[in-house]
């Protein structure tokens, strides 16, 4: 059986948009969807009730948001409680096209070794979000690809996202995409429950390095697609989302990376002139300022 983790926080029509693309395009073997409500400060529209006994749908209500990689593993602890032999974890801006589920499962089979895939992604225009992460991100890659300076270092940043392969060609990865990737259980057993101090953002980089410790692979399996909305769960959010786009890459960079204080400072104070830059133009930068100062300061004070 593959239990089906979709993670929402408040979008509620776009979960009922992914649960209904499942059942539209069912895998061949037995699923179990299980929502797990980040404690959502609103209710859907339609009688949530309702839906949940049509899709049959294992529901959770988490008491606290803590996070995304906490909330997947409230859903992935129960999908192993419930005797899952694989685990597909989604975002709720996700909907899936036909056979994709089951390539995926399929996929993972193939090889013991196998722990993650992940499929090909399409945007709302049907254009390939080329995200795949081929190689691991250390301190070069942070500063050379994942600042402006990617505009001078292209060859780096082009092999890094692996805009130079093939999109339409399975391979191996070190990491894919968080937004959608299957799990079989003997990983899932392995490596989870997920590091949960990250609130947001750095997940994939974190699961490339603990599949890699673990001895798994991952692969990228492009004849499983999805249509990604990107982002539909934090576009509301912007501030905060880019505060903890910073305070989970300095504890990246710490934990993971072991990289001292001041091989950080530097790439800590250009997101910090980012954010005054969007301070300028974004009101909702403004008013979290201190807040963004204040959290982003004391990660890295723990050094």
């Amino acid at each position: 059986m593959i239990g089906i983790v979709i993670l929402n926080y408040r979008n509620w029509d776009d979960t009922l948009r992914c649960v209904r693309s499942i059942w539209k395009n069912p895998p061949k073997e037995s699923f179990q969807i299980i929502l797990v409500d980040n404690a959502s400060p609103n209710m859907p529209e339609y009688d949530l009730d309702a839906k949940i006994q049509q899709y049959q749908i294992l529901y959770i209500k988490n008491k606290e948001n803590k996070g995304y990689n906490a909330g997947n593993n409230v859903g992935i602890a129960k999908a192993l409680e419930i005797k899952c032999d694989a685990i597909l974890i989604s975002n709720n801006d996700v909907c899936f096209e036909s056979g994709c589920i089951q390539e995926l499962y399929d996929c993972a089979q193939k090889n013991p070794q196998i722990g993650i895939v992940g499929p090909k992604i399409l945007d709302r225009d049907g254009k390939i979000q080329k995200s795949n992460l081929c190689r691991k991100t250390g301190m070069k890659e942070k500063y050379l690809v994942r600042t402006r300076l990617n505009a001078i270092f292209r060859h780096s940043y082009k092999t890094y996202f692996g805009f130079d392969r093939n999109y339409d060609t399975m391979y191996e990865v070190y990491a894919v995409l968080g937004c959608c990737f299957l799990m079989t259980r003997a990983c899932a057993e392995t490596i989870t429950p997920l590091d949960e101090h990250p609130f947001l953002y750095e997940e994939e980089l974190i699961l490339g390095i603990t599949m890699e410790k673990a001895g798994f692979r991952t692969v990228y399996d492009p004849a499983a697609v999805i249509e990604h909305l990107h982002g539909g769960s934090t576009q509301h959010v912007r501030a905060f989302s880019f505060a903890h786009n910073v305070r989970s890459e300095i504890y990246y960079c710490k934990e993971y990376l072991h990289a001292s204080e001041w091989k950080i400072l530097p790439l800590y104070w250009y997101r910090v002139m980012l954010y005054l830059f969007r301070c300028v133009k974004y009101e909702d930068f403004r008013k979290q300022w201190e807040w963004f100062w204040k959290m982003t300061k004391e990660e890295l004070d723990t050094y």
